[in-house]
């Protein structure tokens, strides 16, 4: 059964980002022991457009740093190295990631090569990319256990007010 992008693209960042960094992720959070929760905010905007900084696009997100590095050899590069951005969010510290991958639905979105790939079937996309790595998560309990998903609609709410709804 084809996949369709957004789903090729969740099992990337699962594959290529979560599985290896999550079983480490607390215990690479020792410089920030005020932090909200050890669990890793997957921040995604149903646009598929993502800032640079987090804090240029809500001035209610400051970066605090970066976690310890994990360095692991992968992908022919001995000694990658995956840390994980500290952000305060209206004075709650979390550890937030958004799936640079899905910049490639912008890309192709952009791409004369792709005219048919518009801003709605990017939007598709990223809601297929969310499904399927729910789908992915529910089959490792162990690391969904280590993340949340935040999905939001960017046209209408700021990052930081997707993130309350999670802080409780």
């Amino acid at each position: 059964m084809p996949c369709s992008i957004g789903e090729g693209l969740a099992y990337s960042y699962y594959t290529g980002f979560l599985k290896p960094v999550l079983p480490s992720l607390a215990s690479r959070l020792s410089k920030y022991p005020l932090v909200f929760s050890k669990k890793l905010f997957i921040l995604i905007p149903t646009s598929g457009n993502l800032p640079s900084r987090l804090q240029d696009a809500d001035s209610d997100i400051v970066h605090l740093g970066q976690t310890d590095a994990l360095m692991l050899d992968r992908g022919g590069i001995a000694g990658r190295s995956y840390a994980n951005n500290v952000y305060s969010v209206k004075k709650t510290q979390l550890v937030v990631d958004m799936p640079a991958n899905l910049l490639t639905l912008r890309d192709i979105e952009m791409d004369a090569d792709f005219p048919d790939f518009t801003e709605g079937e990017a939007k598709t996309e990223v809601l297929k990319f969310v499904a399927q790595l729910e789908k992915i998560l529910l089959k490792n309990v162990e690391l969904a256990s280590m993340c949340v998903i935040v999905t939001y609609d960017d046209s209408t709410t700021k990052p930081s007010s997707a993130l309350q709804t999670f802080m409780g």
